[in-house]
C-alpha cells in the first residue's frame, strides 16, 4: 500500500514502537530525557519511522534570501526566468524533473548554531548531544546552495511513490558504508520554499531503515558506496522490501531530519510551484555504538537502528577500516577504473551469496549482478 501526505503529521504514520523490551524502553526514556528541542512524541516518531520534521526550525527571511539567490543563479547559469515558466525545464532539458539542478549559491556561510538554533538543537538531540559533533558543533556551517525542482504544471510523468521506480538511493557517496558509519549521522533537509503535494517533494521509503540496517549488520566488511548510490545494484532488492512511502511536504523554514539509512528519491514536480531544498550531512566524532554500557546514553539514531533490527543491543564489529572515496562524478579515469573493479568484486561476492538484483531493476536503470549469478 502507499501512504502519502504531509510529512510530520503524526496521524499519517504509526507513532507506536513495536512492543519494545523493558531495556529498550529504558534506553529510549533516558535519551528523550536528554533532549533539548525534540519532544517525546517527535522522538518516538523518529525511532519508529526514521524521520521527523522540525517546524519553523529557521527563519522564513533566510529561506527567502536563499531562494532569491537560487533564482539569480538559475537565470545566469541556465537562462531560467522566474516570470517565464516555459523556461523552467532548461536545466534538465526534458530528461528528468523539470528544472532540477544543484545550485552552488553564494559564497556566504552561516554558523548553524546562530542562524538556526532550533535546527541545531534538534539535530544534536537526534545524535545524542552536541558533544558528539566535531568541536561540539560550534563550527557547523550551512551554505546557500540549493537543489531546485521547478516543475511543470500537470506533468503527466508524475506518479505516487512506489518501490519499482528509478532513483532510489541511500545517501553517502564519499565513504564505505558500515552499520556504525560516522561520516553521515543524519540527512538534514532544510526547506526553502513551501512544498505542497505533487510539488517535487522528496519521496521517502519510510520502512527502509530495517532492510538497510540488516544488510549492514550482516556485512561487517562494509559496502562500496556505488552499490547503494546512484544506480547501485543493491538498491532494488532493498527498496522492494518496503511498503510505506511518503512525499516530503512542508513549509519554508522547516527542516526534515532523516535517519542516515533512509532511502529516498527525487519526484516529479507536477505543479507551477518551485521547490528549493538542500541536503546536509552532519558528521560524528566517533562511530555509532549499539552496545553501550549503562552509564552512557544511546542516541535516537542508534535506537532507531536497534529498533529496526528488533534488538535492544548489538555488538557490531567491522572487519575493514573506515574508508573515504572521491564521489563518482569527480573521479579521474584511473580512479574510475579502480573503483569499477572494486565494485564488480562486490557484485560478484553478493551474487555468490545468492543476493542478486531483482529482474525489474535493470528496467528502471539500476546496475545488476544477475549476469554474475547466472555465470556461477
Amino acid at each position: 500500500f502507499i501512504r502519502t501526505g504531509r510529512v510530520g503529521d503524526l496521524a499519517e504514520l504509526d507513532t507506536q514502537l513495536n512492543s519494545p523490551s523493558a531495556d529498550f524502553q529504558e534506553a529510549l526514556d533516558r535519551a528523550i530525557g536528554n533532549c533539548v528541542e525534540i519532544t517525546r512524541s517527535e522522538a518516538e516518531f523518529f525511532v519508529a519511522n526514521g524521520f521527523v520534521v522540525v517546524k519553523e526550525a529557521f527563519s522564513k527571511s533566510h529561506a527567502s534570501a536563499v531562494s532569491e539567490q537560487a533564482w539569480r543563479e538559475l537565470e545566469e547559469a541556465h537562462g531560467v526566468k522566474r516570470s517565464e515558466p516555459q523556461t523552467w525545464a532548461r536545466p534538465q532539458k526534458g530528461r528528468g524533473p523539470a528544472g532540477y539542478a544543484r545550485l552552488k549559491g553564494s559564497d556566504r556561510t552561516h554558523r548553524l548554531k546562530q542562524l538556526a538554533p532550533r535546527a541545531f538543537d534538534a539535530q544534536a538531540d537526534l545524535i545524542g548531544g552536541a558533544d558528539r559533533f566535531p568541536h561540539a558543533g560550534e563550527q557547523m556551517l550551512w551554505g546557500e546552495g540549493v537543489i531546485s525542482n521547478l516543475g511543470k504544471e500537470n506533468d503527466s510523468r508524475w506518479q505516487p511513490p512506489a518501490a519499482q521506480q528509478p532513483g532510489w538511493h541511500k545517501d553517502g557517496w564519499h565513504f564505505r558504508h558500515f552499520l556504525n558509519s560516522p561520516e553521515q549521522s543524519l540527512v538534514a533537509v532544510p526547506l526553502y520554499t513551501d512544498i505542497q503535494p505533487r510539488s517535487g517533494g522528496t519521496y521517502l521509503a519510510v520502512d527502509s531503515i530495517a532492510p538497510v540496517a540488516k544488510l549492514l549488520r550482516d556485512t561487517p566488511a562494509g559496502l562500496h558506496p556505488d552499490s547503494v548510490q546512484g544506480a547501485g545494484f543493491l538498491i532494488p532488492g532493498l527498496v522492494e522490501q518496503c511498503q510505506q512511502f511518503v512525499e516530503l511536504t512542508g513549509e519554508a523554514g522547516d527542516v526534515a531530519f532523516l535517519h542516515p539509512y533512509m532511502m529516498h528519491r527525487v519526484s516529479i514536480n507536477a505543479s507551477n510551484r518551485p521547490r528549493f531544498i538542500a541536503n546536509m550531512a552532519p558528521v560524528l566524532n566517533q562511530p555509532m555504538v549499539f552496545e553501550r554500557p549503562s552509564s552512557e546514553l544511546y542516541s535516537l539514531a542508534e535506537l532507531a537502528t536497534l529498533h529496526a533490527l528488533g534488538a535492544s543491543t548489538h555488538a557490531f564489529q567491522q572487519t575493514r577500516p573506515m574508508q573515504g572515496f572521491k564521489p563518482f562524478p569527480f573521479r579521474d579515469e584511473a580512479d574510475r577504473r579502480i573503483q569499477q573493479d572494486n565494485l564488480e568484486q562486490e557484485m560478484q561476492y553478493f551474487a555468490d551469496q545468492g543476493l542478486v538484483t531483482p529482474a525489474w531493476g535493470t528496467h528502471q536503470g539500476y546496475m545488476s549482478n544477475r549476469p554474475m549469478a547466472t555465470a556461477v
